[in-house]
This record gives structure tokens, C-alpha cells and sequence, in this order.
């Protein structure tokens, strides 16, 4: 429980910083960082109950995205600018420097079980989003579409 609640503050710390290193405008950056905090707890949740890397990161993926798409409408921005901020968390950065430091060391069934995983986690995060946009597009409210009599 402790390591959840350590995991969620330093995802929206992390979520907080890359929003404002890539110039998210400050109105924007608390629903952001929610955003990324939202994903995590997707991700402790589902990884408790499903266990392994691809799904957990595919359904934290998928709510993140969904939030993503449904805050960009909301406020009236791009979905990118949600979008990114909310899957920082997810990225497999310590999978990566694992897989290549064991490449470089040469120990090379470690690097491949890290690869593994890492690609796990990346196939899981681009799946969430891809259903996610898909889903986006299929019920996009269609306002501005005009009827031809």
C-alpha cells in the first residue's frame, strides 16, 4: 500500500515536470497531472488483479487516452496535449536502461528477458491508445456535420 501511495505522488510529480518542460499552459497542467496520476492507478490496479506487463499497461493506456480524448473535447485543445502527459508514467524507462545495460555488460539472456518486458510494456501502452483513439473517432459527437436536404 505504501509503495501504491509513493508510486502515485511520484506520477504526478513526473507528470507535473514533463508537462511543464514541454509547455503545457498552466490551466492545463492540473488536469495533466491527474491524468498521469489517473493512468497509474489504473495501472497498480489492473498489474494487482491481472499481474504481468501488457495488460495492466494496455488498460492503463486505454483510461488514459480515454481521459485524454474526453478532457481534450472539454476544454477544447488538441488530444496530444493531455495525451503525452498521461502515458509518461507508463514509459519504460528503467526496461530500457536494463536491457541495454545488460546488452553492454554481455549478459545476454538478462537483456533479453528485459527486452521482452519492455516490449510488453510498449505494445501494451500503443494498443491503449490506439483502441482509445478508434473508439474516439467512432463516437465523436458529430456537431458540425451538416445535413444535405
Amino acid at each position: 500500500m505504501r509503495e501504491s501511495i509513493i508510486m502515485l505522488i511520484t506520477a504526478a510529480i513526473s507528470t507535473l515536470g514533463f508537462s511543464i518542460l514541454f509547455y503545457v499552459h498552466p490551466r492545463r497542467l492540473l488536469v495533466a497531472t491527474l491524468g498521469g496520476v489517473l493512468t497509474t492507478a489504473v495501472y497498480l490496479i489492473a498489474g494487482h488483479f491481472i499481474g504481468g506487463e501488457l495488460f495492466p499497461n494496455l488498460l492503463a493506456a486505454l483510461v488514459g487516452a480515454g481521459f485524454s480524448e474526453i478532457m481534450a473535447r472539454v476544454t477544447k485543445v488538441p488530444v496530444p496535449v493531455y495525451m503525452v502527459p498521461c502515458v509518461i508514467p507508463l514509459v519504460p524507462g528503467s526496461g530500457l536502461y536494463g536491457t541495454m545495460f545488460n546488452f553492454v555488460t554481455g549478459n545476454y539472456p538478462e537483456a533479453a528477458s528485459a527486452g521482452l518486458r519492455t516490449l510488453q510494456v510498449a505494445l501494451g501502452i500503443a494498443g491503449g491508445i490506439v483502441i482509445a483513439s478508434v473508439l474516439g473517432i467512432i463516437f465523436r459527437p458529430r456537431l458540425f456535420i451538416r445535413k444535405k436536404r
